[in-house]
């Protein structure tokens, strides 16, 4: 290779290998076989200059000058075709691994280790350099610079093995140790992560190498989030994952498929320990979702009556009952404004506020869902619900203060025909179909009077839907089919009319 380098072919072949890397490069287009071959190239074209100036020089030059430039342009032209060699190498690694780029990390080893063996015989042959002697006469220095600069190696070698195993790429979420967020920048001595707080966290490669490593966007496939509750031993396991499961299929980021898993734990000394899993296509949503799951889980258990356990360390002293939600007189007052509850006196209001049950609903939950059967009638307290009908669920309506729905499901057993979300925490009353019941059978003449009401509600319902666009069904609104289902569901005879 040497009597190559310093004969006159040498400048052929380098001329012609600079023609062919400017061809490739033209055709290429990927952008890291076109770097590599710019390096290429600027070495090669510095290799002719070189070695045209060198041939250029008088017989009567200084042997030192003529040795400096021999040695300059063996240099450039073994590097030149080593970069170019590489550059190719690493294009048909990242068409074996369909396209996966290389790591810089690798290719930095690469070209430090062909330039090193090139330029060592080269050194050793043209300036008479004794490099094994100088290596041997410098073994305490090497021992003292390498135990220096153990930790930098360490974290250079741990580097090298993450770039070769890839287990994760820029942009992947990844957990190590404590630290939780995005892959913001991988080099030769450590990562760096972008937490969901905005804080950039450098950690060593070797602290990398040695933690735990989760990574939650490989392949981008979809990634399951836990979230762990306590419910006392009162409350059957089967209703509490029931809740669990309702809670997170209303929230829309979670996924239909795979589909969210509820189970119990554990039972622990004071409570039962409950887990369900969802799945969210991008983990950097995996808080706001888990935030979102604690905070409807609240309002869902509080409506259940589901109490949170309690430390046997705290004792309750209480003989009154539970502060209410509403006080009496403002339930009374909701009541009597709605137009259902006009036939009934004050004293019959009175009672029916007493049986009525508060439900508390948060933001974005859904009161009631299209398409259910509807045994409760509500009242709306405080708050906002949207009213939300057909296949896109396009809103109807809002309610306020006062407002009421959930009667014609109630009253005569038709599924209902509209889904109700809370816009934001609400109170509602809700009266069930007991309750109706018990005032068909102490007021006679009530189930006409009401389906006089209903059959008008109704009327007024279908063209505001029609408006919409939601559509309804084809249902007849006429009083006497409202008072015959009235007949059916609730058992009454004519002596009710």
């Amino acid at each position: 290779m040497l009597p190559f380098l310093q004969s006159n072919l040498s400048l052929a072949v380098g001329a012609v290998l600079v023609l062919l890397l400017l061809g490739a490069r033209a055709s290429s287009g990927d952008a890291d076989l076109k770097r590599d071959l710019t390096g290429a190239l600027r070495l090669l074209v510095m290799f002719l200059v070189v070695r045209v100036a060198a041939w250029a020089l008088p017989h009567t030059t200084p042997p030192g000058p003529m040795k400096a430039l021999q040695v300059a342009w063996m240099l450039t032209f073994a590097f030149g075709v080593i970069r170019a060699s590489v550059g190719f190498g690493l294009k048909l690694m990242r068409l074996r691994s369909s396209g996966v780029a290389t790591p810089k990390i690798l290719r930095n080893v690469i070209d430090f280790l062909l330039y090193t063996l090139a330029a060592v015989p080269i050194l050793q042959t043209q300036l008479n350099l004794d490099l094994t002697g100088l290596v041997a006469t410098s073994a305490v220095l090497s021992v003292v610079i390498g135990l220096a600069l153990q930790e930098t190696l360490g974290n250079l070698f741990a580097g090298l093995s993450l770039q070769l195993d890839k287990p994760f790429e820029v942009g992947d979420f990844i957990r190590i140790g404590e630290h939780t967020g995005r892959v913001a920048q991988v080099n030769w001595r450590s990562i760096r992560i972008m937490t969901f707080r905005r804080e950039l966290v450098t950690l060593p490669n070797s602290m990398v190498a040695k933690e735990q490593l989760k990574t939650f966007s490989q392949d981008r496939e979809p990634v399951g989030v836990d979230a762990q509750v306590r419910a006392t031993y009162d409350t059957p396991p089967n209703v509490m994952k029931a809740a669990l499961l309702d809670v997170v299929r209303e929230i829309p980021q979670v996924l239909v498929d795979p589909a969210p898993i509820a189970r119990t734990l554990a039972f622990d000394e004071q409570c039962v320990r409950y887990m369900v899993r969802f799945f969210v296509n991008d983990f950097s949503l995996a808080d706001a979702v888990t935030a979102e799951v604690y905070t409807r889980l609240w309002y869902r258990l509080r409506r259940d009556g589901v109490e949170p356990p309690v430390p046997h360390r705290v004792v309750l002293m209480r003989e009154d009952a539970l502060r209410p939600e509403l006080p009496a007189h403002t339930v009374l007052r909701l009541l009597r404004a709605v137009d259902l509850f006009e036939p009934l006196a004050d004293a019959d209001l009175e009672r029916l506020g007493q049986e009525v049950h508060v439900r508390r609903f948060g933001r974005d939950e859904h009161v009631i869902q299209e398409g259910d059967d509807g045994r409760t009638f509500y009242v709306l307290a405080s708050g906002e619900v949207s009213v939300r009908a057909g296949k896109s669920q396009a809103e109807v309506t809002r309610l306020g203060q006062g407002g009421y729905f959930g009667e014609m499901s109630l009253l005569t057993g038709e599924k209902r025909a509209a889904t109700v979300v809370a816009l934001e925490d609400s109170l509602l009353l809700e009266v069930d179909r007991p309750t109706f019941a018990r005032l068909f059978a102490e007021h006679p003449g009530l189930a006409r009077q009401l389906s006089a009401i209903l059959a008008q509600r109704r009327t007024q319902l279908r063209a505001v839907a029609q408006a919409s666009g939601a559509g309804t069904d084809p249902i007849p609104a006429e009083v006497g089919r409202i008072l015959g289902r009235l007949r059916q569901i609730f058992g009454l005879h004519a002596s009710h009319e």
